[in-house]
C-alpha cells in the first residue's frame, strides 16, 4: 500500500505517520518521532491513535506497517514506558521485538518480514517471527509473550499459561496495532488472555508441559524451586527438581495428584517403563544440567531419559 492510501499522513525520516483525530495528535508527533513519549504526563494526554509505516532500505519501497494504542490514564504519573518493572527494550517499539532463549538475545525487525494477510489486516505468524532456529528443540521451551506495559498472559493473578511452540503456529502478530492474535477455536487452552497487546519482549522459556483430561499447562524449569539430589539417584549431590513439583506448578487445582498416574515422556517419544504414582513422583528428579529425569539407581538405566517433555496425568485410580 502506498502513503496516498491514508489519510491525514505525514512522513518523518523512514517513518509515515497517520492519525484519526490531527487536532488532537498533530502536535505530539514530533514528540513521539524522536523518542520522547516517555516524558509525557499521563494526566495532560488523553487517549488517541497513532499508527505508522516503515519503509524499507533504499530500492525496496514501502513495505511494513506498525501501530500503538497509548491508553493514558489521568493518574499524574510519567508514561509506563519509563516505570522500573515494564521491559527496557533496545529495540525502538514498532520496529520489532527482543527474543530471549536461555542462551542468546536476539531482535526481529519487522522490516525484515513479508506480511500476510489475516483478518484482513498485514501480520506475521508468530512461528516465523520468533524463528524455529532459536533453540534446538523448540516443542521443550515455553513462549512468554509481554507488552510494553509489562502484561503476559502467565503473570500472577492471570495465569493463563506460556505458549507452546505450536500454539505458536496458529498466532499472528497484527503489525497495524503490533498485538498478537491467536486463533483461539482451535485449541481451547487457549483465552483471550493470551492476545497480548504491544507486543515488544518474547521470553523462550525450559519448561516441562503439564497435561491432564481436560486441561494443560507449562512449568518453567526457572520457576521450580530445586533441591538437592539425595544419595542413591543418579546426580546425588547436585540441584535437581521433584517432579510433582512441575504438577504443584501447572495447579490443575481441580484434580486431586494422588488419584492420577503420570507417564513421563521425553521429546523424541522416549517413555520411563511405566506409570508413576503420585508417591514415585516424589522420588523422581529433573537434572537441569543435563536436562535428564532419573530414578534410583537400584531401577537402572531404563528409568532415565533425556530431554523429557511431557507429564501426562492418566486414569484414574
Amino acid at each position: 500500500m502506498e502513503p496516498a492510501s491514508f489519510p491525514n499522513t505525514i512522513r518523518m525520516g523512514r517513518r509515515f505517520f497517520f492519525w484519526s483525530d490531527k487536532a488532537t495528535a498533530g502536535r505530539r508527533m514530533g514528540e513521539w518521532a524522536n523518542g520522547r513519549m516517555g516524558e509525557w504526563r499521563t494526566g495532560s494526554v488523553r487517549a488517541l491513535t497513532v499508527r505508522f509505516r516503515r519503509t524499507g532500505t533504499t530500492g525496496r519501497g514501502l513495505c511494513r506497517m506498525a501501530a500503538v494504542l497509548i491508553l493514558f490514564s489521568g493518574c499524574g504519573h510519567d508514561s509506563y514506558v519509563t516505570d522500573p518493572d515494564i521491559p527496557q527494550a533496545s529495540v525502538e517499539f514498532g520496529d520489532g521485538i527482543e527474543i530471549f532463549t536461555p542462551t542468546d538475545t536476539l531482535i526481529r525487525y519487522f522490516e525484515d518480514f513479508t506480511p500476510a494477510s489475516y483478518q484482513d489486516r498485514p501480520a506475521v505468524e508468530l512461528q516465523e517471527l520468533i524463528g524455529g532456529d532459536i533453540v534446538t528443540h523448540t516443542d521443550l521451551y515455553g513462549y512468554r509473550l509481554i507488552g510494553v506495559d509489562g502484561f503476559y498472559a502467565n503473570q500472577p493473578g492471570k495465569e493463563y499459561g506460556d505458549n507452546t511452540w505450536d500454539q505458536l503456529g496458529i498466532g499472528w502478530l497484527d503489525l497495524m496495532d503490533i498485538k498478537v492474535i491467536f486463533e483461539t477455536e482451535r485449541d481451547p487452552t487457549l483465552k483471550k488472555g493470551h492476545n497480548v497487546k504491544w507486543l515488544i519482549r518474547v521470553e523462550v522459556l525450559r519448561s516441562i508441559d503439564v497435561v491432564w483430561p481436560d486441561g494443560r499447562m507449562l512449568a518453567a524449569v526457572r520457576e521450580v524451586e530445586p533441591v538437592t539430589v539425595p544419595d542413591g539417584f543418579p546426580g546425588a549431590g547436585a540441584e535437581g527438581i521433584v517432579l510433582a513439583s512441575f504438577v504443584e506448578r501447572a495447579d490443575p487445582s481441580d484434580l486431586e495428584p494422588e488419584d492420577y498416574f503420570y507417564r513421563v515422556t521425553s521429546e523424541d517419544g522416549t517413555r520411563l517403563p511405566r506409570l508413576l504414582t503420585w508417591e514415585e513422583m516424589h522420588e523422581t528428579y529433573y537434572l537441569s544440567e543435563e536436562d535428564r529425569v532419573v530414578m534410583s539407581e537400584v531401577l537402572g538405566p531404563a528409568y532415565r531419559i533425556d530431554l523429557p517433555r511431557t507429564i501426562e496425568l492418566e486414569a484414574s485410580r
